[in-house]
Formats: structure tokens, sequence, C-alpha cells
């Protein structure tokens, strides 16, 4: 029997241990029933804030860009396909004129030269036509010509 008093004894215990751990395991659930769990927002706040200033940089540079571009375009002037080609192809006549202009300038002196000499050698075969056909005219042009050589 003392056996069985000493069993008894530790059942007694046990169930007395079991008693006080459920109490135990009953004021924790009920302090977890109880409590509210507040979330720290403080670090998403942190990372939003952050990823938000970096956007409005990037929105801040895109709207300078975006006034230069407007500032250029209110500034261009838009020319009909029509007046660009006519310009192109006026000025091509123009550069092409000008060109011959030069080029006929240039053979001024050669034609001037080569209009001399083709009067130059009319005359002097009309004077040697003349001279032929008039002897006498030839007589007196030796003897001038000799005595303006003496002097």
């Amino acid at each position: 029997m003392a056996k069985l008093d000493e069993i008894a004894e530790l059942l007694t215990e046990e169930i007395r241990s079991f008693e006080t751990s459920v109490s135990r395991l009953e004021k924790l659930q009920q302090e977890i029933k109880t409590f509210k769990i507040q979330p720290d927002p403080s670090g998403i706040d942190y990372i939003l804030k952050g990823y938000n200033d970096s956007q409005k940089k990037v929105t801040e540079e895109q709207n300078k860009l975006l006034a230069n571009v407007i500032y250029h375009i209110k500034k261009s002037m838009a020319l009909p396909k029509w007046s660009v080609k006519l310009f192109w192809a006026l000025s091509v006549i123009v550069l092409l004129i000008l060109g011959y202009a030069l080029f006929q300038v240039s053979r001024i002196s050669k034609n001037e030269q080569a209009a001399f000499l083709q009067g130059e050698n009319k005359t002097v075969r009309y004077f040697e036509r003349f001279l032929e056909e008039n002897p006498e005219a030839g007589i007196l042009y030796e003897e001038w010509r000799n005595t303006k050589g003496k002097k």
C-alpha cells in the first residue's frame, strides 16, 4: 500500500501542476485576446517617402524637358514641302547662272585677245591690199617709214 500511496501522491502532484499549467494557459489566453497588435508603419513610410521624393525629382526633370521642347516648338517655323522644294530649285538655278556668268567673265580676256588678233589680221590684210592696189601710196608709206626710223 505504501506504493499505492506514493503513486497516488505523485498523481495528485501531477494533477495539481497540470491544473496550475492550465490556469496559466487560461490567463495567457485572456491576455492574448485582450492584447491589441499595432503595426509600426514607420519603415514603410520612410521607403514610400523616399520613392515619392525620387518621383517628384523625375517629374520635375520631365517638366523642364517638356518646357524646353515646347519652347523650341513655339520658336520653330513650319514650312510646306513645296516651298522648301521651290527654294532649293531656285537656289540651284541661281548657282548655275552664277557659275555660267563666272565662266563667261573668265573667257572675256580670251575673247578680247582673239577679237584683237582677228581685227589686227583684217587691218593688215586691208592695208596690204590697199598698198597693192595703189602703188603710189606704197611708195609714200615706205618713204615715211624710212624717215621716221632715221630720226
